[in-house]
């Protein structure tokens, strides 16, 4: 079977309109990634939000990337201080006193944990979340401040 010029033109007008009519958009860069609060988009706000700090935030030292520390002190002061103090040494979290665990510890050791407690809170721990009280750009600057607290 000899394919003719006409014949090509045919086969490429058929899966043109084939791609074009049933939606197939095979250069599509999201093909797989679904629309943001679709059926499909199965990440909890808190899978979200800890994706955000992993992928987005952190650089190969596990430091907050882009934040401004003295902007984070005045938020971590307005924000935090009441329970935590000055300098973040009011609450110990270790139950060993001659091991604390204070704010600056844990932010600079485990920032996973201390963006969970800061975003989601912790009600055994009386700690409150501020996920919708405090925006995400100041929430970056507070953590990025509370890896200089003292350890």
């Amino acid at each position: 079977m000899k394919i003719t010029g006409i014949s090509s033109i045919i086969a490429f007008t058929a899966i043109f309109v084939y791609v074009s009519v049933l939606g197939l958009d095979v250069w599509a860069e999201d093909l797989d990634r679904p629309a943001p609060g679709s059926i499909g988009d199965t990440l909890t706000k808190e899978d979200a939000r800890m994706a955000y700090l992993v992928y987005r935030l952190l650089d190969e030292k596990s430091k907050i990337r882009g934040a401004n520390f003295e902007r984070g002190r005045e938020l971590f002061l307005k924000n935090c201080k009441a329970c935590h103090g000055d300098d973040g040494r009011r609450v110990n979290f270790s139950k060993d006193a001659r091991n604390p665990i204070f704010i600056g510890t844990r932010a600079a050791n485990d920032i996973p944990t201390f963006w969970y407690m800061m975003n989601f809170g912790d009600k055994k721990r009386g700690m409150l979340p501020y996920f919708d009280e405090i925006e995400l750009k100041d929430m970056i600057d507070i953590a990025g401040f509370a890896q200089t607290l003292p350890q």
